[in-house]
């Protein structure tokens, strides 16, 4: 008898708990917008259903009403009316927007190729076919190299030399290797030298503030040529290391990024909700 009452007054309690729980989605051809409330936890998740997407998330211990059917198709309309479509391979990525303009972006190049500061711009069907071919045509498969991105011989050269003679002042080993051996790594290989390479081949403006100390140190008579060409090798970080560590981070910016747009979240579809279909939605009490 105690343990049927025991039995009981657990099943009481879970009703209890159960009983201010409340669920709602909704759906329609460009995402699925899902709620969750239950006391003072309320959580909203929207994720939107052309290719990555992006997605929006906000949840936490606190109390709001449930949307109606006409505010929740509104929220998945905002979050999702103007998701790019992408795809990526190991040589770069693109991004398709809704008007069929694209954004291609292949990794370690930013002027070469033809390249518009880091980017190349077109417009195209915005299909996954599409975006995977137009990606292929304009990065190919494979990450960019040195060689690919320095396109001059005479500016990778002079790029090389300023690099190993300022590498030397501050103490960094350079590879034990010549300059054709330079050409065939990663462009894109970040912290590297052939990183910092590449910049000084695409960048100008990286270059020009190469050459004053570069061709100070191929000049120099003195004992101590990093001295006297105003390196500090004393300072923990050098002004040269840290410009050479922003300019190997350094990546193109669209107006139109997926990443702007998700508010910093992400989340995935819901899970437990019935098979896809356009405009639908759904109300769970327990």
């Amino acid at each position: 008898m105690k343990r049927t009452l025991i039995l009981a007054a657990m099943m009481l309690a879970a009703a209890t708990l159960f009983a201010e729980f409340k669920a709602f989605y909704c759906e329609t051809d460009l995402g699925v917008c899902t709620y969750e409330q239950n006391e003072n936890y309320y959580c909203e998740s929207c994720s939107c259903a052309e290719g990555v997407g992006y997605a929006a998330r906000n949840c936490g211990n606190f109390e709001a009403p449930l949307p109606t059917v006409e505010e929740c198709f509104a929220q998945i309309n905002n979050v999702c009316k103007n998701t790019e479509f992408r795809c990526e391979n190991n040589a770069g990525k693109c991004f398709i927007a809704e008007d069929g303009v694209y954004v291609c972006q292949c990794f370690g190049v930013w002027s070469a190729n033809g390249a518009n500061e880091g980017a190349y711009y077109g417009t195209v069907e915005r299909n996954e076919e599409a975006c995977k071919s137009k990606l292929v045509e304009i990065c190919g498969t494979e990450p960019a190299t040195v060689k690919d991105v320095c396109e001059k011989s005479e500016i990778l050269n002079e790029c090389i030399a300023y690099i190993k003679s300022v590498d030397a002042c501050y103490g960094r080993q350079w590879p034990d290797e010549n300059n054709e051996a330079v050409l065939d790594h990663t462009a894109d290989e970040s912290g590297s030298v052939y990183a910092r390479i590449s910049n000084c081949c695409q960048k100008e403006d990286y270059r020009k503030e190469l050459q004053p100390k570069g061709k100070c140190l191929e000049n120099c008579t003195e004992e101590d040529c990093c001295k006297a060409c105003g390196f500090h090798t004393g300072d923990p970080v050098s002004s040269e290391e840290s410009h050479a560590d922003a300019t190997n981070t350094e990546a193109p910016a669209t107006d139109s990024a997926p990443e702007d747009k998700a508010d910093g979240n992400t989340a995935a579809p819901a899970e437990n909700k019935e098979e896809s279909k356009s405009d639908g939605c759904s109300l769970l009490f327990i």
